[in-house]
């Protein structure tokens, strides 16, 4: 398939692919930086009560993302039902637990925001 010059050139080019990096990582390193290197805190805060508030808000915007997947799905059920009633009733059954579904993350999201807000405060003082 390959002549013979072919398989030289690619087994030099392999070995160059090999070999190169151990140039590259041969730069000469001092033992000690002159001033250490100060890192930002990619969370933005190292209080656990911001942290975990940030978390179940995250959590808690997926789960209503899920909801309103759900609904868009029972509506097409419904809509694409064709006069079938058991699809009928799946489609709306799907769109009741699916409202169900949303009110409860408003809800929660509500009453979390809520005790976040006193937990915060109280940790302030």
């Amino acid at each position: 398939m390959f002549n013979k010059i072919q398989k030289i050139f690619f087994i030099f080019l392999l070995g160059c692919l090999v070999i190169y990096p151990l140039f590259v990582l041969a730069e000469e390193t001092s033992t000690q930086p002159e001033e250490p290197v100060e890192l930002p805190n990619p969370l933005g805060t190292t209080d656990v009560t911001t942290i975990v508030a940030r978390i179940i808000k995250v959590i808690l915007g997926f789960v209503g993302v899920l909801a309103l997947i759900m609904f868009i799905y029972g509506g097409l059920m419904w809509m694409t039902s064709g006069g079938k009633e058991e699809q009928i009733r799946k489609g709306k059954d799907t769109l009741v637990w699916a409202v169900a579904g949303m009110t409860l993350v408003f809800f929660s999201y509500a009453i979390l925001n809520f005790i976040l807000k006193i937990l915060i405060e109280i940790k302030g003082e």
